[in-house]
């Protein structure tokens, strides 16, 4: 938190020939130090409190339950005064009430009454359903992220509600499905060496992948640099814009959806291609 966030934020100013301060931000790390809040009070409790003893419900109660963590999301949104949503470094308490503690809550649980194995035994049906209401969501977003920057004919979808509503109905079937994926198709015995490999780098991947993908969309704008796009940086917001302006406004446009499209590709493929070989190397400097 004290060196990657500022970096991250050093570097990316510094190209956008934004004025250049060490601002201190959490990162990815915060979710760490929740994590260590979390298992500190469940230590706590754990003194005291007895255990719970129960068999994992039935997924379809499962996504129920996710609708009702999705409503408790929406009014922790919608309720919980802007100033007080990042208290103690919490990156907004909606997510905190409506999908960590309850999600911390259930792993404990789980973990307590083997649900693991409920879930590598799904049956077929379920599984499937599981997958397709995973992928429906995908294609939701991916509207509704997709029509945000660049209008998609036929296509509306109030961002706002859908942002409020759709976390944690999403996060329980994708949940189950890839632990049930990953267990059919990766949990080999023994495991391959990429799959061991990859689970063992995952956290390393989750801490340093703002600064890799940065990296490559820096490296996207050089390359339209390069090839006679002009580039303008938004001197209110750290937003990039193309090199018109718009006579109505006097603001700069949009650079155009075909840059956009081929930005986004570039940046997940590139960023998958180099975050994880980097992090799984990082690993194995003495001091990690």
């Amino acid at each position: 938190s004290l060196l990657l966030g500022p970096i991250l934020g050093l570097y990316c100013r510094a190209y956008g020939g934004y004025p250049l301060d060490y601002v201190w931000t959490a990162g990815p790390p915060w979710f760490i130090l929740w994590l260590l809040n979390f298992t500190m009070i469940y230590a706590v409790i754990a003194q005291f409190a007895a255990p719970v003893k129960m068999n994992m419900p039935h997924p379809v109660i499962l996504l129920l339950f996710g609708a009702f963590l999705s409503a408790a999301f929406y009014g922790a949104a919608v309720g919980v005064p802007e100033v007080w949503s990042s208290l103690g470094n919490m990156v907004m308490w909606k997510f905190g009430i409506g999908l960590y503690v309850p999600f911390f809550t259930a792993g404990i649980i789980a973990g307590r009454n083997d649900w693991m194995k409920s879930v590598e035994e799904m049956e077929t049906w379920c599984v499937w359903m599981l997958r397709t209401i995973v992928v429906g969501f995908w294609i939701l977003m991916f509207l509704e992220a997709g029509s945000g920057i660049i209008p998609i004919p036929g296509v509306n979808i109030d961002a706002g509600v859908l942002e409020n509503l759709l976390p944690p109905i999403y996060a329980v079937p994708m949940t189950l499905t890839l632990i049930q994926f990953f267990h059919q198709y990766f949990n080999g015995t023994p495991p391959s060496k990429i799959a061991k490999s990859a689970g063992a780098a995952a956290y390393t991947v989750y801490i340093i992948h703002p600064l890799i993908y940065n990296v490559w969309i820096i490296a996207f704008i050089a390359i339209l640099k390069s090839a006679g796009v002009t580039i303008v940086f938004s001197q209110k917001t750290m937003l990039l814009f193309g090199g018109t302006i718009n006579p109505a406004t006097g603001e700069p446009t949009m650079l155009p959806d075909g840059y956009i499209w081929a930005g986004w590709l570039w940046t997940l493929i590139l960023t998958q291609l180099t975050v994880w070989p980097l992090a799984h190397y990082m690993r194995q400097l003495p001091v990690l």
